[in-house]
């Protein structure tokens, strides 16, 4: 009796060897047979960060945006606004703009999207005259493309005081620079609205051809050309591999609460 208790009592602790042996020889194997197999074979591929750059605004870092001064100073300043860390740009019969030097494959990462939010519009806008191109908020993305920095090609999204979503035009300064607008008029104002392009489809569509790497991206409010004042807040700027899937593509949209 007290050696069959004794079976009963190892039986357990054999059977979960077993089980072990099985469940290594899954792993690593139980022969070296099997450790090579599992050495050679090929590695699980590794898995990519969706978004590849971004920039909440929650500083004005100087050693990565600069300013370029096109006529006088737009005021650009980190504030408060809603209850959320952004930033204010302010124009007053001025023009310059914010760029900060980033570089990527848009093919590999075609996703932009933003957060802005107009308060006040430009008055006497006209953006296919050199007397009336100016906007309230803008945002750049430069290529790399020939020429000096302001004549390469270039994709300006634009919130237009007058114009209606959808429009495609060139700048009158520069054939180089489409201008595609995503929010018009005043029913917006005060609001915040979210974006999200595909910039391969929009420089295809802008240009005809496949598009070179992404150099710069930029934002800007200016009102040199009108003499007029405005006043925009932008946030969450980012690109990535992957849509958000907040809103609509192409389309301005209040931004999820």
């Amino acid at each position: 009796m007290r050696g069959n208790g004794h079976e009963r009592a190892a039986r357990p602790f054999k059977r979960w060897r077993l089980t072990g042996c099985v469940l290594i020889g899954l792993t690593v194997g139980c022969s070296g047979r099997r450790v090579t197999e599992l050495l050679l074979s090929p590695p699980l591929p590794s898995l990519r960060p969706s978004t590849v750059w971004t920039e909440p605004f929650q500083t004005l870092d100087p050693a990565r945006w600069r300013e370029v001064v096109l006529r006088g100073h737009t005021r650009y300043q980190v504030v408060q606004v809603d209850g959320r860390t952004c930033l204010r740009a302010q124009s007053d019969g001025t023009a310059s703009l914010l760029v900060s030097v980033v570089r990527f494959d848009p093919d590999d990462s075609p996703w932009l999207s933003w957060e802005w939010r107009v308060d006040r519009l430009v008055e006497r806008e006209a953006l296919d005259r050199k007397e009336g191109a100016d906007a309230a908020a803008r945002i750049y993305v430069y290529f790399e493309t020939s020429g000096l920095p302001w004549q390469k090609r270039s994709l300006d999204y634009v919130w237009s005081a007058a114009l209606p979503p959808g429009t495609h035009l060139s700048s009158p300064f520069s054939p180089a620079a489409k201008l595609i607008v995503v929010e018009s008029g005043s029913t917006a104002l005060g609001q915040w609205r979210r974006v999200e392009r595909h910039l391969g489809e929009d420089y295809r569509r802008c240009f005809g051809a496949a598009p070179p790497d992404v150099v710069a991206i930029g934002v800007m409010s200016d009102s040199d050309n009108t003499g007029s004042r405005t006043l925009a807040h932008l946030d969450e700027l980012r690109v990535g591999r992957r849509p958000l899937g907040r809103g609509s593509k192409g389309r301005s949209t209040p931004p999820r609460q």
